[in-house]
């Protein structure tokens, strides 16, 4: 594990499904089609705070799911890895983030694969 890591917290928001402009074809940008987004932010456990069990010393999930669905709903993408670097790039903004990996899962994008699946890391 990467030193940056050590005493973090690991978050994983899964499975945020919604409709996306997404493809190089233009059957593809003719309708919004589900796509699959998966957040894992690790946020720090500092042992010298007292735990105060309040919002405000972790990451807002909805914050998280609004940042999401903004991104998604401003334009078209052609590229999986375009929509899924700007939402690292959006998401790696928010408070307290050590480290932060974005999934984008495009279902059926070829008659012969079940999915495509795009991962990035950012290191705010």
């Amino acid at each position: 594990m990467r030193e940056t890591l050590k005493d973090c917290y690991r978050l994983q928001i899964q499975d945020i499904e919604i409709d996306c402009f997404l493809g190089v074809y233009e059957h593809e940008q003719a309708r919004a089609r589900p796509i699959v987004v998966e957040v894992e932010m690790y946020v720090s456990e500092t042992e010298n705070r007292p735990r105060r069990d309040l919002l405000s010393e972790t990451v807002n999930y909805e914050k998280v799911v609004e940042t999401i669905e903004r991104v998604v709903g401003v334009r078209r993408f052609r590229l999986v890895e375009t929509l899924c670097g700007e939402l690292a790039d959006e998401l790696a903004k928010l408070e307290g983030l050590r480290a932060l990996k974005v999934a984008v899962t495009k279902p059926q994008p070829l008659p012969r694969a079940k999915a495509v699946r795009v991962e990035l890391w950012r290191h705010p």
